[in-house]
């Protein structure tokens, strides 16, 4: 899938799922969770165990579901190469590095780049990064201060960098984000110390219902990609 393709995929979905675990066990069943109740798009992160291998299994497993695989907390070109081996198709920074953008680009692979100010958010975009990862936003305000950027920043796709609650998931979707990050309010640490899968898999479900039910999901104008 091209980056215009990835692009439109998460404007749509509105939902990315973090695997962000302390065990290569535990990753692979939240991953499985999540895939198989309704999250189209699951970022694996690099600092969970194995994390490519975790990501080769899952691209594999859920080749024919529509199931992207994106690569997070990426830091490195190194890095970058092998979540691309792996089958990653997206990468995702918590900061902004122009190689990594660079790299991104040049194997047509979608950017999501890390920003915490105005300067930091229009530096990420004119580096040439697809969306602009507003991290960690909660801690910097929540969906006011997306509003409160989008006033004179509109042209840049924005995504809230968790942790995102479910309960906040219209209030930054309606501040202007193309979408949330859902990590800990999915699969809650105790839950999964517990193995409590349903109750997590019954999260997620909620968190896929709160987007279907919305009348307007995002449009992203063909503009918007570099």
């Amino acid at each position: 899938m091209g980056r215009r393709e990835l692009l439109t995929k998460i404007a749509a979905q509105q939902i990315v799922g973090i695997v962000r675990e302390d065990s290569a066990e535990a990753a692979a069943a939240v991953a499985d969770v999540y895939a198989r109740n309704g999250v189209r798009i699951v970022e694996v992160t690099l600092t969970t165990p194995d994390p490519f291998e975790l990501m080769a299994t899952l691209c594999h497993r859920y080749a024919g579901d529509e199931v992207t695989i994106a690569a997070g907390t990426v830091r490195s070109s190194n890095d970058a190469a092998l979540a691309r081996r792996a089958g990653a198709e997206i990468l995702v920074s918590p900061h902004t590095d122009v190689r990594l953008i660079e790299y991104a680009t040049e194997n047509d692979m979608l950017s999501v780049a890390g920003a915490a100010t105005a300067t930091e958010m229009i530096h990420a975009w004119e580096a040439g990064c697809d969306i602009v990862k507003i991290f960690p936003a909660p801690q910097l305000g929540g969906p006011d201060f997306i509003r409160a950027v989008r006033g004179p920043i509109r042209d840049i796709p924005m995504i809230a960098g968790g942790p995102v609650s479910l309960d906040a998931i219209e209030g930054y979707l309606d501040a202007g984000c193309i979408a949330v990050n859902l990590g800990s309010s999915l699969a809650v640490p105790e839950l999964v110390r517990t193995k409590q899968w349903d109750e997590i898999a019954r999260r997620v479900v909620l968190a896929v219902s709160i987007i279907h039910a919305r009348k307007n999901p995002t449009a992203i104008d063909s503009a918007y990609v570099h």
